[in-house]
C-alpha cells in the first residue's frame, strides 16, 4: 500500500472500536516474526502525564547516545507522529510499509483461522509501531500505553522497566469504575522481576499497586523525597541526594512530577548497566518537547493549547491558570462524548472569566448545546466553530490577557491544523 492506501485501511478499521485483550494482538504479532521482542522497551501506564513521561525519557536515552524509539497516542495532527525514532516521525513510505505488513499478516491469521476479524485501529498502529522499531535497529523503546494497562496489546512485550505516572478517573466504561478498580487495569504492566515506578500519590491507589506489583512478582517504588523550586532551577531532593536540574520547556508544576519520574526511571536502567549521566538527564528535560500540552501558540494575548480531557487534567490545568497574573481570562472547550462534563466543567470553568463551548467535525464530539446543559453553567458563549470561538476569545481577552483552548487532544489538534495551514488527513479512533 501507499501512503493514502494505508491511511484508508486505517480509517477503515475504526468502526471495529477499542478491543480490550492481547492475545489477538499478540497472535498478529507471531505472524510478523515478534518484532516487539528485538529491543529493549519501556513501558509507561497513567491517567495522565504518561506522554510527558515518556516524551522525558526518549529525549534524556537520546542525549545519553542511544538510539531511542518513542510510541505514543494520540495524535495531534497526522497519525505518524505516533511513532518516531531519533527524535523524527515516521516516514511516509516507512509508515506505509511497515502498516503493509499489519494488513498481510492480519489477512493471513484470518485466512490460517488464527484470530477472528481485523484489528483495531490502535492495535494496528502499535504492531507498526513494533515493526518499524525493529527495522530501524534501535536501542530501546519507550511505549505508552493506549487505554489502561494490563488488557492494553502494548503490553505484549517484555519490558526491562515499567512505570505508572499516576491514577485517576478516566475511560471508566472500558475500565471499570472507581480509582481502585482502574489502578488494578494500570497494574497490569507489571512483569516479574521488573522495576516498577510510580508517581501515584493517593494511598487508595498505592495500596493497589502494592498489592498488584507483589502479585506480579515484582516491588513497586513509589515516589520519595520532595522537590523544591527556585528561579532557573528546580531540585529533586531524595534518598540519593540533591540534584538540581533545569524546568522542562514545558509549563506547569505537574511536569516536575512527570520529569522527577523520567529521572527515578533513568536511575533505575543506570543500575542495570545503561550509561545515562546527569548531564543527559539535565538536558533531556530541558530539550523536551511535547506539543499539545500547555503549548503557547500566541502572545497578545497570551494563547495557549492544552490537551486537558478528563477531570483531573482539567484541575492541573485550573491550578496553572490560577496562578496567572492575567485580569481577563478566556476558555475555549470542547469534549467527546464519553467525558464526565460536569466534573471536567466544574474543575475548570470557574478560573475563567467568559467561556466559549465549542464543537469537532467528528460524531463522538460534543455539541456547544451539549456542553451547556452538561456543565450547569449558564454564561457560557456558543460558538459551533473552533477557530471563530478563538478569535472570539482573544478578542475578549485583548493584548493583556489569557485564552486556553482545552477540554480534548482532538481539539488541540484541529487548531494546531487549522492555525498551521495545514490538513488533519485522519482522526483516529480516540485512542
Amino acid at each position: 500500500m501507499n501512503y493514502a492506501q494505508s491511511l484508508r485501511y486505517l480509517d477503515s478499521l475504526i468502526e471495529f472500536g477499542v478491543k480490550t485483550g492481547i492475545e489477538h494482538t499478540a497472535r498478529l504479532a507471531a505472524q510478523m516474526g515478534n518484532p516487539q521482542d528485538e529491543f529493549p522497551s519501556l513501558l509507561l501506564a497513567g491517567t495522565n502525564g504518561k506522554g510527558s513521561t515518556s516524551a522525558f525519557l526518549a529525549t534524556i536515552l537520546a542525549k545519553a547516545g542511544y538510539r531511542t524509539g518513542l510510541y505514543t497516542s494520540p495524535h495531534l495532527v497526522n497519525v505518524e507522529e505516533r511513532i518516531a525514532v531519533g527524535g523524527r516521525p515516521i516516514s511516509r513510505t516507512c509508515f506505509s510499509e511497515s502498516m503493509t505488513r499489519v494488513r498481510e499478516a492480519a489477512e493471513n491469521a484470518i485466512s490460517a483461522g488464527l484470530v477472528e476479524g481485523q484489528p483495531t485501529y490502535f492495535e494496528s498502529l502499535t504492531l507498526a509501531c513494533f515493526d518499524h522499531f525493529n527495522r530501524s535497529r534501535i536501542d530501546i523503546g519507550v511505549l505508552e500505553v493506549g487505554l489502561g494497562g494490563r488488557l492494553d496489546c502494548t503490553n505484549i512485550v517484555h519490558p526491562i522497566l515499567t512505570g505508572v505516572t499516576n491514577v485517576g478517573l478516566d475511560h471508566e466504561q472500558y475500565l471499570g469504575y472507581g480509582l481502585a478498580t482502574i489502578a488494578k487495569e494500570k497494574a497490569g504492566i507489571f512483569k516479574p522481576r521488573v522495576p516498577a515506578l510510580t508517581a501515584a500519590d493517593r494511598p487508595v491507589v498505592l495500596d493497589v499497586l502494592r498489592r498488584e506489583a507483589f502479585k506480579a512478582g515484582t516491588t513497586l517504588s513509589p515516589q520519595d523525597g520532595s522537590i523544591e523550586t527556585d528561579v532557573g532551577v528546580w531540585r529533586l531532593i531524595d534518598g540519593e541526594g540533591t540534584m538540581e536540574l533545569p524546568y522542562p520547556s514545558v509549563p506547569g508544576r505537574h511536569q516536575l512530577t512527570n520529569a522527577t519520574l523520567a529521572v527515578r526511571c533513568c536511575r533505575v536502567l543506570r543500575s542495570k548497566g545503561w550509561r545515562i549521566d546527569d548531564e543527559a538527564i539535565r538536558s533531556g528535560i530541558a530539550e523536551t518537547r511535547w506539543p499539545g500540552r500547555l503549548e503557547r501558540v500566541a502572545d497578545a494575548p497570551d494563547t495557549y493549547l492544552d490537551g486537558a480531557h478528563n477531570p483531573d487534567g482539567c484541575e492541573i490545568l485550573a491550578e496553572f491558570v490560577r496562578g496567572l497574573p492575567h485580569p481577563r481570562k478566556a476558555l475555549v472547550f470542547t469534549a467527546m462524548r464519553d467525558k464526565p462534563l460536569n466534573a471536567m466543567s466544574s474543575r475548570l470553568f470557574p478560573e475563567f472569566g467568559a467561556v466559549w463551548a465549542t464543537s469537532l467535525p467528528m460524531d463522538r464530539s460534543c455539541t456547544p448545546e451539549e456542553i451547556l446543559a452538561g456543565s450547569g453553567r449558564r454564561n457560557l458563549m456558543l460558538d459551533g466553530d473552533p477557530l471563530s470561538a478563538m478569535e472570539k476569545a482573544r478578542t475578549w481577552a485583548g493584548e493583556g490577557g489569557l485564552v486556553i483552548a482545552a477540554g480534548s487532544l482532538y481539539l488541540v489538534g484541529y487548531l494546531e491544523a487549522v492555525l498551521g495551514g495545514l490538513s488533519r488527513a485522519s482522526w483516529g479512533s480516540g485512542l
